[in-house]
């Protein structure tokens, strides 16, 4: 933004010019401090939700619940003549578009605040009869949860994981102490990438073995996620590895970023999102597997609650705000089934069954 020099994000719509009122919602979101990564994907469903109405020749204060639905159904088409009839068809997956259906409701739910009787009255609709909008005794009285009228069923999948195999050859394959000292923390505290690339020297407590996770608003894209903030036990071989990092690659560079560039761009610059995009795909022609950043984080938490970890404790490390976020790591796959019927003799009994 000009005037703060905070990155955010506008909409051009199909007359190539800026669309004031999405310029002015995403500028509060900046204001308010959502995440850059937040702003950048709701300038994008915007932008997709001002192609469709272009398309559709409607005006933003025109639409209707019914238009909603239409622009959800016409999100998952992979093209306006085709009509999706499975899942394969479908151009988006049904999360993708409530996602984006999320970022227009909020949209809405800006302006209808600021005084759009027609956006409040979308809003309204869209959250089943009420909506953000608190009754006066709200939080006093009990009332029923309602969902919204526009949103697609979503099937619930499992965090995809890695093998402990899988990580060891990840951190061993890095050529440099500072890469492998990035998938190594990952690996080690289940921290999102942007924590990792937004930590400072502070941020290190090494004596006490530990890392801290603090929100810095105007960090750009490194950056704690929804102003998490946590205290992470780490154990002593990571801090040696940081050690070896800071001595032998990062030496007396003037920086307060741990994660820094130190062979390609301007020298001394913290890490960006797009150096660790090449840095994994590096890596995974020299492992030979496809592997995220973020899969990092769901091999950690599946792994502590494998092991009898405790959900308050894992959603601490984790810096989850919400218990509902760590529950996704407790639904158990196939081989978990397989292990507790084994460890109960269950399939033995069975099998004898049928022997």
């Amino acid at each position: 933004m000009p005037t703060s020099g905070v990155e955010s994000w506008t909409v051009v719509g199909p007359d190539l010019r800026v669309v004031g009122v999405v310029d002015e919602f995403l500028a509060w979101l900046t204001q308010i401090e959502r995440s850059p990564n937040t702003v950048e994907a709701y300038a994008r469903d915007l932008k997709l939700y001002w192609s469709f109405l272009a398309s559709r020749e409607l005006a933003w204060e025109q639409v209707t619940v019914s238009e909603l639905g239409e622009f959800a159904a016409w999100a998952r088409r992979p093209a306006d003549n085709v009509i999706v009839l499975s899942e394969i068809a479908a151009r988006r997956s049904p999360r993708t578009v409530n996602r984006m259906l999320s970022a227009v409701v909020a949209f809405y739910e800006f302006h209808g605040r600021r005084g759009s009787s027609q956006a409040r009255e979308l809003v309204v609709q869209t959250r089943g009869g009420r909506g953000a909008y608190k009754p006066f005794l709200h939080g006093i009285a009990r009332s029923q949860p309602r969902g919204r009228a526009v949103r697609l069923p979503e099937t619930q999948t499992l965090p995809r994981t890695l093998t402990l195999e899988q990580v060891a050859a990840v951190i061993d394959a890095q050529r440099h102490l500072r890469d492998r000292f990035l998938f190594a923390l990952l690996a080690s505290t289940g921290m999102r990438i942007g924590q990792a690339l937004g930590l400072r020297h502070e941020d290190v407590v090494a004596w006490e073995r530990r890392i801290e996770i603090v929100p810095r608003p105007g960090s750009a894209r490194a950056r704690s996620k929804g102003g998490a903030r946590g205290s992470v036990p780490v154990p002593g071989e990571l801090i040696r590895l940081w050690s070896d990092y800071m001595h032998s690659e990062y030496g007396a560079l003037d920086s307060d970023f741990v994660f820094v560039n130190l062979w390609d761009g301007e020298i001394g610059r913290p890490l960006s999102y797009a150096a660790v995009d090449k840095l994994i795909g590096r890596t995974r022609r020299r492992v030979g597997f496809h592997f995220t950043a973020h899969q990092f984080r769901h091999t950690y938490a599946t792994l502590a609650y494998r092991d009898g970890v405790a959900l308050e404790v894992i959603g601490a490390v984790l810096t989850h705000r919400s218990r509902q976020s760590t529950l996704v790591y407790t639904h158990p796959t196939v081989e978990d089934l397989r292990r507790a019927l084994q460890d109960r003799g269950v399939l033995e009994r069975v099998a004898d069954l049928v022997a």
